[in-house]
């Protein structure tokens, strides 16, 4: 009976070890509203992008954009074995900040098809614009500065059909400035959204010769 007594004042002293050890608990969580200022906080990465739509102005960082309209060109291509097509943005760019700005097509724009990340970047986009408007239309090859708005077109080369395409204007220079595209104004469209453009006869003419 002695032996009983001893084994259930062990097992009695066990358990209360046990119970002032998870007392003792060394977790930092604390519910929230707590003000001990000991809770583990996790920080929860937001981007910075912003939202812009199709004719409606947008600013970010001092520097505002409209994309007017989007162009469906009837000038065509293949891009990795599949039909390509080119479309035009109009766009206007004005530059409030304290320094010159880059707003052309190879470090400025970025479009995403579908989800993944194009090359719309080509050459025949830029030879297609030329033909479209002419040898002297403003691709925002000269840097925008202080002060100063301009219009002109982002030619791009994207898949004859789509489902969405995403596009990416980086403000601040883009490529040249560490392409954070975490802070971008980002639009959407769908083919729907797409206005057709014939092509002009000149241009027809070159192509048939």
């Amino acid at each position: 009976m002695n032996l009983k007594k001893t084994f259930c004042l062990l097992c009695s002293s066990a358990i209360i070890i046990t119970l002032a050890g998870c007392s003792k608990n060394d977790s930092t969580v604390t519910p929230i509203g707590d003000g001990s200022g000991t809770a583990l906080t996790t920080t929860a990465t937001t981007q910075a992008t912003q939202l812009g739509e199709i004719g409606e102005k947008s600013e970010m960082a001092d520097v505002e954009i409209k994309i007017n309209k989007i162009y469906r060109s009837e000038f065509t291509g293949t891009q990795k074995g599949h039909l390509s097509n080119v479309v035009f943005l109009d766009v206007t760019v004005s530059n409030n900040t304290d320094n010159k700005l880059d707003a052309n097509m190879l470090t400025s724009f970025e479009f995403e098809v579908n989800g993944k990340l194009h090359d719309s970047a080509t050459l025949l986009a830029i030879s297609s614009a030329k033909k479209q408007f002419g040898n002297d239309v403003n691709l925002f090859s000269d840097a925008i500065e202080p002060g100063e708005s301009q219009t002109g077109c982002i030619p791009a080369e994207l898949p004859e059909t789509f489902n969405k395409i995403t596009l990416k204007f980086l403000p601040l220079g883009g490529v040249r400035n560490g392409r954070d595209v975490s802070k971008a104004i980002v639009y959407t469209f769908t083919e729907n959204d797409l206005e057709d453009i014939a092509k002009p006869e000149s241009s027809e003419n070159t192509d048939a010769e």
